[in-house]
């Protein structure tokens, strides 16, 4: 209750910038989402700006616009939650297929549009090229009769340009939004 009452208190008058550091923490799931409805409502139709701080990298997908990434004191990057994970697209994509010959693998493996390919119980798990398309892959499936059922391109999340940021050895230690 405290929190929801320090939330209301900042935005009752209506300001043009409001700071709020982890504004959802200790709130329930149902007084979250409320929260980020009004969040999201003053911004859009008050035209407030939210300077939001917080750990919660799926609140700060979903609430910003803009996102700063800060490791000890020192901005490593700035952009729109779709230009941070651009950064970090990985190029895999996920074939559920059924019907899938080892020779087809071994086609897949030749392709200079594919970094590298797995298969395992009729899951197809390929890394392409940078900026390589995915319809000539479907494509050659079906032209070797392979059954393709479901496609779908992994989307790097904000958390993965996150961690890519902060380094490889994952610690974080002084990072945050």
């Amino acid at each position: 209750m405290k929190q929801k009452l320090a939330v209301a208190r900042a935005v009752l008058h209506r300001p043009e910038l409001v700071f709020l550091d982890e504004p959802t923490s200790g709130l329930d799931p149902v007084s979250t989402v409320g929260l980020r409805e009004d969040l999201s409502a003053l911004a859009a139709q008050e035209g407030v700006t939210v300077f939001l701080t917080t750990h919660n990298l799926a609140e700060a997908e979903r609430l910003c616009s803009q996102v700063g990434v800060i490791r000890g004191g020192r901005l490593l990057a700035v952009g729109s939650p779709e230009s941070l994970r651009a950064r970090r697209d990985t190029g895999r994509v996920e074939i559920v297929t059924h019907g899938l010959p080892d020779e087809i693998v071994a086609l897949l493996r030749d392709r200079p549009d594919v970094r590298s390919v797995s298969a395992d119980n009729g899951r197809l798990t390929l890394s392409l090229a940078q900026g390589a398309s995915t319809a000539p892959i479907v494509a050659l499936l079906v032209q070797y009769d392979v059954g393709v059922e479901e496609v779908r391109k992994a989307r790097a999340t904000l958390e993965d340009a996150f961690l890519e940021l902060m380094g490889s050895d994952g610690s974080a230690n002084g990072g945050g939004l």
